[in-house]
């Protein structure tokens, strides 16, 4: 049993350096100096012995778990990296206190502190938000004070666009249903945000509203300034790689020399790999936000298969005409590229003229089966 000056607390960490930590953290600490308890509930650890880690996590079958340490082990980790902490403590009754802390034990016993975690919609927030509001005594208010037609990768892009790299591959691995309008409870996948929303919400019952935090603290301070975007952006690469394509296939057609098919197959390869990546993402796994992905218009996976095989095959019909739809769908991927309702990086717009290009060449030569040594 909890004492009567027991007090249960939302921990907000800031976003760290590593790719796992950019988005921020939550965790849920119970402080009772009666008992000398003080346990943070922690949804955003997993186990990286886990048999087949990384194909579990890129398929989204890894269990996240529910830890439980101290306070004060929690704290010193976050202050070697240098991440700020802030705490709210909860306004919550004392039979709210103690629903939410034997919920939380329970949860944290062997048999249930495994879950399957979703980036937006089950993860170290979302579980945090739904323990809450699951043991509050009466009806909780979120006041929606951000903007309120930002989509999930609006939301993400906050956090990643000084990581142009980063920012790239995730809109790259990351479907269409990243684009829907997150409402406020949705925007509680991030930690920031949570922190916010339980800041200005209120709990009504019996027409006594009463505010859900009682009082905040920041526990670590540190200036976690965005940097400057250093190096070559992808944007900067491709447009580079266009004009140097541009002028390799205005040489080829000129001196009507045969197309450079290592240039070729290393583009169909390099294409075809993340075709098969986001094949496997939409079809094969369980991540619920990675299908619907109209990447696949320039990425296709039978490219892998075009970029091994020897000219003689290439130039069968059904070759030709594997490349042919391929080309088409390069065009229209061009053609469409801003009306889709799928946000698309905008270095996909010099990569697919390049594979225009070299898939115009190749689909020239094979049509007229014309000999050369590969």
């Amino acid at each position: 049993m909890l004492s009567e000056n027991a007090e249960i607390s939302l921990l907000t960490c800031s976003p760290g350096k590593e790719l796992y930590s950019v988005f921020g953290h939550s965790a849920i600490r119970v402080n009772d100096p009666a008992s000398e308890m003080d346990w943070v509930f922690n949804y955003g650890t997993f186990d990286f012995d886990t048999p087949n880690f990384y194909l579990k996590f890129s398929s989204g079958q890894l269990n996240y778990i529910l830890s439980v340490n101290h306070f004060s082990r929690f704290v010193q980790s976050y202050f070697r990296e240098e991440r700020s902490v802030y705490e709210q403590v909860l306004n919550l009754t004392a039979s709210e206190k103690q629903n939410l802390f034997n919920a939380l034990v329970e949860n944290a016993k062997p048999e249930n502190k495994f879950y399957r975690y979703d980036f937006f919609f089950d993860n170290c927030a979302t579980r945090i938000r739904d323990m809450i509001i699951n043991h509050l005594d009466g009806q909780i208010h979120f006041q929606d004070t951000t903007v309120s037609d930002q989509s999930f990768r609006d939301y993400i892009h906050e956090y990643v666009n000084q990581k142009p790299w980063t920012s790239d591959g995730l809109d790259l691995l990351l479907g269409v249903r990243t684009d829907n309008i997150a409402s406020v409870r949705q925007q509680m996948f991030l930690p920031d945000y949570m922190m916010l929303y339980f800041g200005k919400a209120t709990i009504s019952k019996d027409n006594t509203p009463r505010g859900l935090v009682k009082e905040m603290h920041q526990l670590l301070k540190f200036d976690n300034e965005i940097s400057d975007i250093r190096g070559i952006t992808p944007d900067q690469l491709f447009w580079a790689l266009l004009i140097i394509s541009v002028i390799l296939f205005l040489y080829e057609i000129k001196r009507k020399k045969k197309p450079f098919m290592l240039v070729t197959r290393l583009l169909l390869c390099a294409s075809g790999c993340i075709g098969v990546l986001f094949f496997y993402l939409w079809f094969l796994s369980l991540h619920s936000v990675t299908g619907q992905n109209f990447n696949l218009l320039w990425a296709m996976p039978t490219n892998l298969i075009l970029a091994f095989l020897p000219l003689k095959i290439l130039s069968q019909r059904f070759f030709r005409i594997l490349q042919i739809v391929t080309l088409s769908l390069l065009i229209i991927n061009v053609l469409t590229l801003f009306f889709i309702p799928q946000y698309i990086p905008t270095f996909v717009l010099p990569f697919s003229l390049i594979l225009i290009m070299r898939f115009t060449h190749l689909v020239t030569f094979t049509t007229k089966n014309i000999k050369y040594r590969v």
